[in-house]
């Protein structure tokens, strides 16, 4: 199986200083419609980079932008 990577982008000061101190190299691991921590609305993105993994919301992430080929939410 072929594995996604994605690019992340930082929309807040949190943001841009975990991409510069994590790297911006994301494997995507999963994608579903709801997480159990959250009630904000999915599409989420479970990431990995270097063995860390990140819950990212799709579509109303606080703290991120995700570039992907296969979802667009800029």
């Amino acid at each position: 199986m072929q594995q996604s990577t994605i690019k992340l982008t930082g929309r807040s000061p949190f943001g841009r200083d975990f991409i510069r101190k994590m790297g911006n190299h994301w494997i995507v691991n999963s994608i579903t419609a709801h997480v159990l921590f959250s009630q904000h609305p999915g599409p989420w993105m479970l990431l990995e980079h270097d063995h860390f993994q990140r819950w990212v919301n799709l579509s109303a992430d606080q703290h991120f932008l995700v570039r992907w080929d296969g979802w667009k939410n800029e």
